[in-house]
């Protein structure tokens, strides 16, 4: 009889733990269990839906996986009462049993990876079981493999639109290499047994297909009822070797992802609906060479492996796969064999949902990056872009509110619940430092739906086709989001399958390998009794990287006819981070950022605005300092530019009354480039000051280059920070030398209230403003002292704040700036009062 081990103490909170867990019993010469979860162990959310007190029964079991919901219903041993139950119950403690409906089934597939199997393997399972008819219950072991035939095939022969050749490999789903299965005669209880199950298969790499080739890459365990009555089974047990291990068992791990998306979870067992958006590229919507077609996929049919649907990327069609319910909801047929297209399936099936419950968005599009899309991470968390194929993976026809009127009527809104990063193949944006890209976009949303959760879950070809897996793992450690590893699975699957078949043409994965994708990100939802305790994911931590704070804030669209594009090919940043949209009649567009060429850029000639596609993005600049974006190409135009403003940035023009500037005089500022910085300026004499006093953790001071200006000097709270030559030119690409509007950032200060002092020096210098910047990524570190004083109390901070804190006071009592330390405040005014002081 199978050890039972007690559930709780079978998760680990980490793979790390998992494996070393695995290791230490197999050392101790501990048979394994290559079946997660074998006792069937089970959330049951009738709690949650209807109140009702049936904790011990359920439509599923965790890491299982049945056609429907309820098509197995799993029931604690110690609920079997009557004369029947006593027949059916075991003499042994097993804690749970599946009872099969009939014509149902119950299956579990991993891949040989994942289990530590090979080829020429062999595998036993045993399972004990109750039928009340001869043959109902059959015990299944399924080898299964990607498909391979020999030679090659044209979709345009079977009615489809491409005329393309492709090899006759990786189409459709995994198929059996072989089926080895049991029943039994008997009626009552019944031990089924498989022994020296091989597992077959090898191959040679080639992009040509191979009809000798046997790509075994997994193994299916399945449990059918044949007959008319519920047949039960229970004590699964697969093993590697020509018989069945004696003893106790160890069963493979199985970790609680689901403890790191609490709230996902929660709305998923109270049945609530769900908005998920799922970021990347085409990989992630399914787009592939060839086409993900719907397939005959019946052995014993004439036309299998042969398209049966039309043309994939004009219409999904519900009949075809029986599924009348999706009419409506998924747009073309890839994004229903996209692993996303997948995992909303599967969990309609594991928390008995209906469609209209769960919307998936998929921002994700063919050519996009995760850069790109910052450009409309508005529209899409908002459900500004109405269901469109090509532009969220929806028929179009109807609206989102008649699609999914529950999601509009929560009191939060249509914003989204889970955001799913996947591929990233076209990234490379900002490479090596791409993973403030990808904070940046987590931090807009967070600060924006500050309930929305992640999920990591990236396709990585063969383990090396890009360096950004790595930025999601160093996020995920800061931000607490579960990063599933499919890139590691699906790169340890290749070992055993030549890698062409998963994808044949292009890099893009077939369908077969968006199931191997989809089975791994599967995991982050599977829920079993009893319940870990849930980690919430980080809000705004500290960033990883300071670029971040470029990319997370609001963005600021200039039209190709904006005054600040100068000349149709430059253009001044507001920041340090921007999406731009240009054309040329030839080749490629050419970009440089102050002068220096952009080299990882597509420069795709794109004619107008594109909310998932630019032809450059770049965000690895400096804060505070001017930066300006020049192309060149054949008739090379700038015809939209996406500007990223960072979170609180405040600019004072030199015309504010919070300047204190005796005797300088304030002039109007012609700009030829859109008066980035203001239309008035203050020349400054030398010798003249002009000062003031600001709320920043970070200033940028705004001025004018001029042939005949002298330097400007910029005094922060009594130190030099910089003195800055206001005569020096910038020179354009065509080396031509111009005079124009700059700025020069002074960073780190901390925040706090600070004095900015600037001065002339040898000649006049022109002043256009400052522009203030509170980059703390939160408010954790910020300090708050509140009392009661009377004017000329000093109060000592023992612990000195960081820089000069602010200070607020309670009328009558007040207090001057300049009265205001790092560790101590003297008060003025008319009369006592309270106070708070903040800082860091």
């Amino acid at each position: 009889m199978n050890k039972r081990r007690h559930p709780h103490s079978a998760a680990r909170p980490c793979l790390a733990a998992a494996l070393c867990f695995l290791l230490a019993n197999i050392s101790k010469g501990n048979s394994m269990n290559l079946l997660q979860n074998p006792s069937f162990e089970f959330h049951s959310f009738s709690g949650h839906r209807t109140g009702a007190a049936k904790d011990f029964e359920s439509g599923y079991a965790a890491f299982w996986n049945s056609d429907a919901f309820g098509d197995t219903r799993i029931l604690r041993e110690a609920h079997l009462d009557g004369e029947t139950g006593q027949a059916i119950r075991p003499a042994g403690c097993v804690h749970n049993l599946a009872a099969i409906k009939p014509g149902r089934r119950l299956w579990q597939f991993f891949t040989l990876s994942e289990a530590g199997l090979a080829h020429g393997d062999r595998l036993c399972l045993t399972a004990g079981g109750y039928q009340s008819e001869p043959g109902a219950l059959r015990a299944i072991i399924r080898v299964m493999k990607t498909e391979s035939s020999e030679g090659q095939w044209k979709p345009k022969d079977f009615g489809q639109t491409d005329e393309r050749i492709f090899q006759k490999h990786g189409r459709g789903e995994l198929v059996a290499e072989k089926e080895y299965s049991i029943d039994s005669a008997r009626t009552g209880a019944v031990e089924l047994v498989i022994n020296a199950a091989e597992i077959t298969g090898h191959f040679k790499e080639s992009k040509e297909a191979r009809a000798d080739d046997i790509n075994t890459v997994g193994i299916e365990v399945v449990f059918e009822n044949r007959g008319e009555k519920e047949a039960w089974v229970h004590s699964p047990r697969l093993t590697k070797g020509a018989e069945p291990a004696a003893g106790d068992l160890v069963s493979r791990p199985i970790i609680p992802y689901y403890r790191h998306i609490p709230r996902t979870i929660q709305k998923l067992w109270k049945g609530e609906a769900l908005h998920i958006m799922v970021m990347g590229s085409s990989i992630d919507r399914g787009s592939a060479n060839p086409p993900l077609y719907c397939y005959d996929e019946d052995p014993s049919s004439p036309s299998f492996k042969q398209p049966v649907s039309a043309d994939p990327h004009t219409y999904f069609e519900a009949s075809k796969v029986n599924r009348p319910d999706l009419a409506g909801y998924v747009g073309q047929w890839r994004h229903y064999w996209s692993y996303a297209g997948r995992l909303r399936l599967e969990l309609m099936r594991k928390f008995d949902l209906p469609v209209e419950k769960i919307l998936l968005n998929f921002m994700a599009c063919d050519g996009s990056c995760v850069a790109e899309s910052h450009s409309g991470l508005g529209e899409y968390c908002s459900l500004a872009v109405p269901p469109q194929p090509e532009m969220n993976g929806y028929p179009a026809g109807k609206t989102w509110q008649e699609l999914h009127p529950e999601i509009f009527s929560r009191p939060g809104g249509p914003g989204p619940d889970l955001v799913i990063f996947g591929s990233g193949a076209n990234e490379k944006v900002d490479t090596p430092d791409e993973v403030a890209v990808f904070e940046g976009a987590i931090r807009w949303i967070q600060r924006h739906y500050p309930g929305c959760e992640f999920l990591f879950c990236q396709f990585q070809n063969r383990g090396g086709y890009t360096p950004n897996c790595d930025d999601l793992r160093a996020l995920a450690l800061r931000y607490q989001i579960p990063a599933l590893d499919a890139g590691k699975a699906l790169d340890d699957v290749t070992r055993w399958c030549n890698y062409f078949t998963l994808t044949p043409d292009g890099g893009h994965p077939q369908a077969a390998a968006h199931y191997l994708w989809f089975k791994q990100m599967e995991k982050a939802f599977e829920c079993w009794n009893p319940t870990e305790a849930g980690q919430l994911q980080a809000r705004l931590p500290e960033r990883l990287h300071p670029n971040s704070y470029g990319w997370e804030g609001e963005m600021a669209t200039f039209a190709g006819d904006n005054a600040r594009i100068n000349g149709g090919r430059r253009f001044i940043l507001e920041d340090t981070a921007l999406n731009a949209w240009a054309s040329v009649a030839t080749n490629k567009v050419k970009a440089w950022i102050d002068g220096q060429p952009l080299t990882r850029i597509r420069g795709n000639s794109i004619a107008g605005r594109d909310i998932r596609n630019a032809s450059f993005s770049h965000g690895n600049l400096s804060l505070g300092d001017r930066h300006i974006l020049e192309i060149d190409g054949d008739q090379a135009k700038i015809n939209a530019v996406d500007c990223k403003v960072c979170p609180n940035r405040l600019f004072l023009g030199v015309d504010s009354g919070l300047w204190r500037k005796p005797g300088v005089a304030l002039l109007d500022y012609s700009s030829e480039w859109g008066a980035p910085y203001g239309s008035r300026q203050a020349r400054l004499k030398p010798g003249q000051v002009m000062e003031i006093e600001v709320i920043a953790a970070d200033i940028s001071i705004a001025y004018v280059n001029r042939p005949e200006a002298g330097a400007l000097k910029i005094t922060v709270d009594g130190a030099e920070k910089a003195t800055i030559p206001a005569d020096q030119p910038f020179t354009d690409i065509a080396t031509n030398k111009l005079y124009l509007e700059n700025r020069k950032g002074i960073t780190g200060l901390g925040y706090g209230l600070h004095t900015v002092r600037l001065e002339a020096a040898g000649k006049p210098v022109d002043v256009l403003g400052i522009f203030t910047y509170d980059s703390r990524p939160n408010q954790l570190s910020e300090r708050r002292l509140r009392g009661f004083a009377a004017p000329g109390d000093i109060v000592a901070i023992t612990a000195p704040f960081r820089v000069r804190p602010l200070v607020f006071c309670q009328p009558p009592l007040a207090v001057d700036p300049q009265d205001i330390r790092a560790d101590r405040v003297t008060f003025s005014g008319k009369g006592p009062g309270i106070y708070e002081v903040i800082g860091e």
